[in-house]
């Protein structure tokens, strides 16, 4: 990777997207796993630029943001898979697909707004037929 700050965008980026997920790919070591989640931020650092440059491009150039969109639902696809294995944190997990994915926990509302949490009387009426 050449040093400093690119100031243009580039097509070799969409490439290197696909570099970039090739090498994030958890591994071993003495029996402890390495997580090498992908992040946007960590593309980003790999190539020199900051995440809001990419944002940018992204924008600016479709098939860029596609390559970043590849980044998004790799890691959104191993935080759901490797967590329902338990390979991952299941917090930190949950925590990222909440904060990064906007999945949250399904809860019900339950919340009594008719009656103050006094029991309610039913009165039922039978029609009368004439």
């Amino acid at each position: 990777m050449p040093a400093g700050r690119p100031s243009e965008y580039k097509d070799e980026y969409n490439e290197l997207v696909d570099d970039y997920l090739q090498d994030c790919i958890d591994s071993y070591d003495n029996g402890k796993r390495e997580v090498k989640l992908p992040t946007v931020g960590g593309f980003a650092l790999m190539i020199g630029v900051n995440k809001q440059t990419l944002y940018n491009w992204g924008a600016e150039h479709p098939e860029f943001l596609d390559s970043l969109n590849k980044i998004v639902e790799e890691q959104q696809n191993r935080l759901i898979n490797q967590g329902l294995a338990g390979n991952y944190n299941s917090t930190i997990a949950k925590l990222i697909l909440s904060s990064n994915h906007g999945m949250s926990e399904k809860t019900e509302n339950k919340t009594d707004i008719t009656s103050g949490g006094d029991k309610i009387a039913f009165q039922w009426q039978q029609e009368q037929s004439q």
